[in-house]
């Protein structure tokens, strides 16, 4: 297993350490886990998946998009699904506390 080093604010620390039966490495190491899976899933879909998944009448227009705009709009949609991912986890974090 690797060891891994990092930083946080003093204040967090200290709020840490309020909590000595928390197993904090453990916190840690299940939150890399599961922002992983949520990285991977969205690397796995498929643009044939993805399209599956769209209202019909966006569908239309993708359909009417060349090649290149396309390409741009699919990429553009999986930085949305990342931020909104991101919120999910933030939002998550906030209810445990």
């Amino acid at each position: 297993m690797t060891n891994i080093t990092f930083s946080i604010d003093d204040d967090i620390h200290k709020k840490m350490k309020e909590h000595p039966e928390i197993k904090w490495t453990e916190i840690l190491r299940q939150s890399i886990i599961n922002y992983l899976k949520n990285v991977e899933e969205i690397d796995v879909i498929s643009i044939k998946d993805f399209r599956e998944r769209l209202d019909p009448e966006l569908l239309q227009k993708i359909e009417e998009l060349d090649e290149q705009e396309e390409i741009l709009f699919y990429k553009e949609v999986r930085k949305k699904e990342q931020e909104r991912l991101n919120r999910l986890q933030d939002s998550e974090r906030n209810s445990d506390k």
